[in-house]
């Protein structure tokens, strides 16, 4: 798969087995929303899995400090306005990543098909090239032009329902808006990993993203004892906000950086826009979601897309796949 080793590396087994796994995780983590969804409200589910991810990232942060320092690691300077200037990037990457991505990609689930929202967010890597080529970051060549051409053409295909009918238009939107937190939260994260390690600024934004949200989870919670419907939301409920926090936010992103160490940039993320394909095939098997002929093309168009734009160079410094949502 590209997989740019050096000394002490794993076996390709295990680089294997943890692809695979991550790629499992999270086109399962789509199913695994929609099944929460029949206990929970939408953003009941969305603030409770981000204030969960928070919390088992801080355990996480610790033994990430207790490590030996690597040389992708920079000491922060200790003056107050280095602090405040790191305060305000891990906040606003948070925002981004977080309650954006995140929280508008499970809310938006709870008005649109699985299918529809996996292949909409798929697009992401097309809005990383847009502003990373507004940022001077990334050239815009002829190949990423025509890939960008499929990607966006597939998303069209999937996100038009058939006869104009206003069935699931607010998810997909919603999915719209989680792609673009993503894209964003990708090129300033670029700026953001000279200052930490890509691992440290995973789990501080989770961090930060669970205190933003933290007042919405306390009044959603409030408001689900008030109606009397708490003591209703069993398993599958509670499973579901545990496996969305725990696997899908916080321990599948460490993973996505250990990758990160032994993969190039954009091999990983070719890789991870395997989700399509499996959160379609398995909402077919476990949710008997159909899948309709528009939402197969569409899927496809989106694929060619991205695989012509991701086998371009293989520079390892490229923004697409540097970091990851879910």
């Amino acid at each position: 798969m590209g997989a740019s080793f050096s000394a002490g590396q794993p076996s390709s087994l295990w680089i294997f087995l943890g692809l695979a796994f991550l790629i499992l995780v999270w086109s399962l983590n789509y199913v695994v929303a929609k099944v929460g969804l029949r206990e929970l409200p939408a953003l009941a589910l969305g603030a409770f899995r981000l204030v969960l991810a928070g919390i088992v990232s801080v355990p996480l942060l610790f033994l990430a400090r207790s490590g030996k320092p690597t040389e992708h690691k920079v000491k922060l300077q200790v003056s107050r306005k280095r602090k405040l200037q790191a305060l305000w990037t891990i906040t606003y990457l948070g925002f981004l990543n977080v309650i954006l991505n995140q929280g508008c990609y499970t809310v938006g689930l709870n008005y649109t098909s699985v299918s529809h929202s996996s292949v909409i967010i798929a697009c992401a890597p097309i809005f990383i090239l847009l502003f990373s080529w507004a940022l001077g970051l990334e050239p815009l060549t002829l190949r990423k032009i025509i890939g960008m051409t499929f990607a966006f053409a597939g998303a069209i295909t999937v996100g038009i329902q058939a006869g104009g009918a206003g069935a699931g238009v607010l998810g997909d939107l919603l999915s719209f808006v989680a792609g673009i937190g993503f894209a964003l939260y990708t090129v300033f994260g670029k700026r953001a990993v000279a200052v930490y390690s890509a691992l440290r600024l995973s789990l501080l934004s989770n961090i930060a993203g669970a205190v933003l949200v933290l007042p919405i989870a306390a009044w959603q919670f409030l408001a689900v004892m008030r109606e009397g419907k708490l003591s209703a939301i069993g398993v599958d409920g509670w499973g579901s906000v545990i496996f969305m926090g725990v696997l899908a936010s916080a321990v599948s992103y460490v993973l996505y950086f250990w990758l990160l160490r032994y993969m190039t940039p954009a091999s990983l993320g070719s890789a991870t826009y395997l989700q399509p394909v499996g959160a379609t095939l398995l909402a077919l098997l476990l949710l008997r979601e159909p899948i309709t002929a528009r939402v197969a093309i569409g899927g496809l168009l989106v694929i060619a897309g991205v695989y012509v734009i991701e086998t371009h160079s293989g520079d390892p410094r490229s923004p697409e796949g540097e970091l990851a949502r879910v």
